[in-house]
């Protein structure tokens, strides 16, 4: 019991849940049935968009941490039904934080969960309130499902278009000189290495490829289950 007892101790520390609960005062750990960490509470921000609006406000939420994390991200519930469900959530009426591979991303810089709080759920919810306020999304919104993990990857690449850009993930996992020979995903007729070949190194050297061989499957997956109505982002 005491190894098991240090290991959650140390898994704690590691992922920041004391600077998250110092920060967001309103925050407590509840029991959990299984070695699942659930923290509710209300969540109070004061924060300013890209159009210079400080908002101040505060959301009742349940956030779920598994044991994977930071392998996994978080799930979040907005506890007050303030939120509608047709205002960018996922099955299970989770909000919907972001592109998965960007939530991953920012994730592998950082296993704290104060920062996956700073980062994505305190923008969601000023968003939130900005729409309430001014009818208009701050940061803009990202089309859901299929259709919006694409839009985000052709970005991350650098890519003005791609049927398939979820293929530059995959060429991300292979050697540098295998995937320069390989077709560009978005012009079979050239070769990565006359075309983007600098996004995906760089990208490949900061993740790594097996982290990108993995993230391939996981989109893919993904995809596979998709429907250009309906997000359900896991």
């Amino acid at each position: 019991m005491g190894h098991v007892v240090a290991s959650r101790r140390q898994w704690h520390a590691l992922i920041d849940l004391e600077g998250l609960l110092d920060r967001y005062d309103g925050l407590n750990i509840v029991p959990s049935s299984n070695d699942m960490l659930v923290i509710v509470g209300d969540l109070a921000f004061n924060a300013t968009g890209p159009d210079g609006k400080t908002i101040a406000d505060s959301y009742a939420i349940r956030l779920e941490v598994l044991p994977s994390f930071p392998d996994s991200i978080p799930s979040v519930w907005e506890m007050s039904k303030r939120i509608s469900r047709d205002y960018h959530k996922l099955n299970q009426n989770r909000l919907c934080l972001g592109a998965p591979t960007r939530l991953r991303m920012e994730i592998v810089k950082s296993a704290s969960l104060l920062n996956f709080v700073d980062q994505f759920v305190v923008p969601y919810l000023y968003g939130h309130s900005h729409f309430e306020q001014t009818e208009q999304m701050p940061f803009g919104e990202l089309a859901h499902g299929a259709k919006g993990i694409r839009d985000y990857l052709c970005d991350l690449f650098q890519a003005k278009s791609s049927e398939l850009p979820e293929e530059f993930l995959r060429l991300s996992s292979l050697h540098k000189r295998v995937a320069n020979k390989r077709p560009y995903p978005c012009d079979s007729k050239r070769r990565l290495g006359r075309c983007h070949n600098r996004v995906v190194n760089r990208l490949r050297l900061k993740f790594g490829r097996k982290w990108f061989a993995e993230e391939y499957t996981k989109t893919k997956t993904l995809l596979e289950s998709q429907s250009e109505s309906k997000s359900s982002w896991t």
